[in-house]
């Protein structure tokens, strides 16, 4: 065990028995009380229970904590949770997030291949993570759920979840309206209003809009890019009776920018034709001109006259990136005697599509479009209460229906465009019950399961050119037509169509104990199971599907409050076993040839150490810092794949010739960064008829990898040297980033005036890194933090 496991351990253990030896009235409210640390109601087991008092790990955001950090939508929830991490950056486009929990995650959340960690807005499950990079408003708390969550959240928890709880209307008449200005040109506005219509009806609607240049400078064009330009409005209407109350919900967001911040960072000379070579090294990515690239986006060939004008209209376009999500919601709660009904129906629209020059360079080597868009319907029973003094329960279904399409239409070499594109359907049925038990006055146990039923079904209708009719002949293609996947129905000009359908079942669980040891400490242990659901491969067509990836662990932690509540730590050890790891591989498949493509494959290890502790030191000072150390592996010999190695003889028990079985369970795991820190403290001091709050912020997150292989021992030194450079370019170094924050606060009239900066030092850092296409196309892109961003907010309520 690491030195630093050691310390953490030690402090934990130190912790343990200081609160043991705290007499009961720590934590009684008395004189001095709301000095400290005060109480936060959470929902992180789908009921509002005190944060102290919930076995699982959860950090909780109030709003004055969300609004300190400058916290504006989920990417920057990276820099308030341990164990989080929040990739940026695609191949296709920004509108996708790429959250991550203790090694948790997906950097491939398509329409049939689902995140790890699940999105939920005022219970509402959100199966699209571009919704990810959509504003946070008018927020009542946010929970940072680690661990699995499958039993009381369901599929794809199996890092965890993030649960968004909005402000509900109120009976009092009041409002907020905040103006911002920054550098880059940045405008923004939002405001809120709460309005009591009649005695238990109210209405509250929140809105924004937000402008900024970009932060990156088009060397080739002198366009920016990477601005923002957003709209967001949300409208919710309540009414309170006598034992029931309903709440409709209406939401919609649109954001749109020239291009995200991508540039080359390498290029293969073996592969790129010379030709390429001196644009591509003249649009490197430098540190004289780090928030900057020569992208110009497609190209147009001469030979685009036979295409449809649809078709056509792509090529010339320069990069560009939208995405709109609007959602409906409805919540009923009724009191049934001793039991409490609740019922919740939501309705989810997500659209983002966007043009991508891959090479980041004015080079016609890749460029793309890509996007997506579904709907989601959902609805949810539940039904809860008490049966006996000492035996609690809450049980209900779920059912939801996703129905979308996804494309990626790429241009390489400033040829012709291809087509790669489907049409998803995804339907969930689930079943679950969790019961409490008091075995003691202050012993618990905690027993849950879920059963959850899946149907995945996927139409492709790929074409190796856009714009041309499917049943023409076209050269190069396994088909010897311009539809290139094998049809279950003939083809014509208008219809190619490969049908693929699957249906899964798994289970979750829950199992745990925990302990009020003291008015000021609690202990829990608890063992979880969850999965995530299986899926298709969309852009090939042949592949087989792949199964829901299964996750177990085993958690325990301790929360303790001490010296009249000016201390808190909070601690949560934990150890994950992960079966059926869907993994990206590259193997033959018959008829498509050697690709890349998910399947499961692999057995995966996790195990680590979280800590926060809040302390509030002396009057005004509160001081935040959280952690994470964690680590994790593949079993050794479960992770293998197939590489075609001409002439070397190889056998496999898949029967590809010369296929070699490379074993890469020594390969290290993906966005799992060994080490985390965050630190915070907020001084306030009393002025004239107002607070002064300063604020200063630190948050590190080590080395992850983004990228992983290793080649087969029977390859030629050439190619091994181009994986181990693949290898090496997977992985981002560490960085820290440092925040700031100088507020004015008047109290009467209710108004604060703050200036903020954002990464003060202009740290250059990446986010990440995309080597996949190094050995294929011969490029590797980068995606770069942002520079120092810094401005003043001013907040007027009442």
């Amino acid at each position: 065990m690491s030195k630093k496991a050691v310390t953490l351990g030690a402090i934990g253990m130190g912790a343990l028995v200081a609160a043991m030896a705290q007499p009961a009235y720590a934590q009684q409210p008395q004189s001095g009380a709301s000095e400290g640390i005060q109480d936060i109601v959470v929902t992180a087991r789908r009921t509002e229970e005190s944060l102290q008092t919930t076995p699982i790990a959860v950090t909780a955001l109030t709003p004055e904590a969300l609004a300190t950090a400058k916290v504006e939508n989920v990417v920057d929830l990276q820099r308030t949770a341990p164990g989080l991490v929040i990739g940026r950056g695609s191949a296709g486009g920004d509108g996708i997030v790429f959250v991550a929990i203790r090694g948790q995650g997906n950097l491939q959340p398509i329409l049939a291949n689902d995140p790890a960690v699940a999105t939920y807005i005022d219970g509402i499950y959100i199966p699209r993570p571009s919704t990810g990079m959509t504003d946070i408003q008018d927020v009542q708390r946010l929970e940072v759920l680690r661990g699995p969550q499958g039993t009381l959240f369901g599929r794809n928890t199996t890092g965890g979840a993030i649960n968004i709880v909005t402000n509900d209307p109120n009976d009092q008449l009041s409002g907020t309206f905040k103006a911002e200005f920054g550098n880059y040109s940045t405008l923004g506005a939002q405001a809120n209003i709460n309005v009591p219509l009649a005695e238990g009806l109210a209405v509250r609607l929140s809105g924004a809009i937000n402008e900024r240049d970009g932060y990156g400078d088009n060397l080739a064009t002198n366009r920016d890019f990477s601005d923002n330009n957003s709209k967001f409005l949300r409208g919710k209407l309540k009414y309170e009776g006598n034992g029931w109350d309903l709440t409709l919900s209406g939401d919609w967001n649109r954001q749109s920018n020239h291009g995200q911040q991508i540039a080359l960072w390498a290029f293969n000379p073996a592969i790129v034709p010379a030709a390429f070579q001196p644009g591509l090294t003249a649009g490197l990515l430098t540190k004289d001109h780090w928030w900057g690239n020569t992208a110009t986006g497609t190209s147009t060939p001469a030979t685009i006259g036979a295409l449809t004008p649809e078709a056509q209209a792509l090529y010339g376009v320069k990069p560009f990136n939208t995405l709109e999500v609007y959602g409906f919601s409805g919540t009923l709660n009724v009191e049934l005697g001793g039991l409490n009904f609740k019922s919740i129906t939501g309705y989810r629209h997500s659209m983002n599509y966007g043009q991508n020059d891959t090479d980041g360079t004015a080079v016609p080597l890749l460029a793309t479009f890509a996007g997506s868009g579904s709907y989601y319907v959902s609805q949810e029973f539940q039904l809860s209460g008490n049966i006996t003094d000492s035996l609690s329960f809450i049980t209900g279904a779920y059912a939801g229906k996703e129905s979308g399409y996804e494309f990626s239409r790429s241009q390489i070499f400033g040829g012709l465009i291809r087509d790669s594109n489907a049409d998803v359907t995804n339907k969930t049925f689930g079943l679950f019950a969790q019961a409490y038990y008091e075995l003691t006055p202050t012993l618990r146990a905690v027993g849950g399961f879920r059963y959850t039923w899946d149907t995945r079904d996927s139409v492709l209708h790929n074409a190796q050119v856009y714009g041309l009719p499917y049943d023409v002949a076209v050269a190069g293609t396994p088909t010897g037509i311009n539809c290139t996947v094998t049809p279950t129905e003939p083809v014509t000009a208008t219809t190619c169509n490969q049908e693929q359908n699957a249906k899964f079942n798994y289970p979750a669980w829950n199992l745990g104990l925990d302990w009020q040891a003291s008015d000021n400490l609690f202990l829990y242990v608890a063992t979880r199971g969850a999965a995530k659901a299986g899926g298709w491969n969309l852009r090939a067509g042949g592949l087989p599907a792949f199964s829901p990836e299964k996750v177990k662990d085993v958690e325990a932690g301790l929360k303790v409050d001490l010296f009249d509540r000016r201390l808190r730590f909070n601690t949560a050890i934990f150890h994950t076993w992960k079966d059926d790891n869907q993994a990206i591989v590259n193997s033959f498949v018959t008829g498509i040839g050697v690709t890349q493509y998910i399947q499961n494959n692999g057995k995966v290890r996790i195990w680590g150490m979280e800590n926060e502790i809040t302390a509030v030191p002396w009057e005004g000072m509160t001081l935040s810092v959280n952690g994470s150390l964690q680590n994790g592996k593949y079993v050794k010999g479960s992770f293998s794949e197939i590489q075609v190695v001409a002439g070397s003889g190889c056998t496999n028990s898949a029967g590809v010739v010369n296929g070699c079985v490379v074993d890469l369970s020594g390969l290290p795991l993906l966005q799992l960064p060994k080490k985390q820190l965050n630190v915070s403290a907020t001084q306030k001091f009393p002025v004239g008829g107002g607070t002064l709050a300063v604020t200063g912020a630190y948050s590190y997150v080590g080395g992850q990898h983004f990228d992983a292989v290793r080649a087969a021992q029977q390859a030629s030194a050439a190619t091994k040297a181009a994986y181990e450079t693949e290898n090496r370019l997977g992985f981002v170094p560490g960085y820290g980033i440092f925040n700031g924050r100088i507020a004015f606060q008047l109290e009467n009239p209710n108004v604060e005036v703050a200036v903020y900066g954002r990464n003060i030092t202009n740290k250059k850092y990446l986010l990440r890194r995309f080597p996949d296409l190094y050995r294929t196309l011969g490029i590797a892109a980068a995606y770069v933090g942002q520079p120092a961003t810094y401005g003043v907010e001013t907040t007027f309520k009442f």
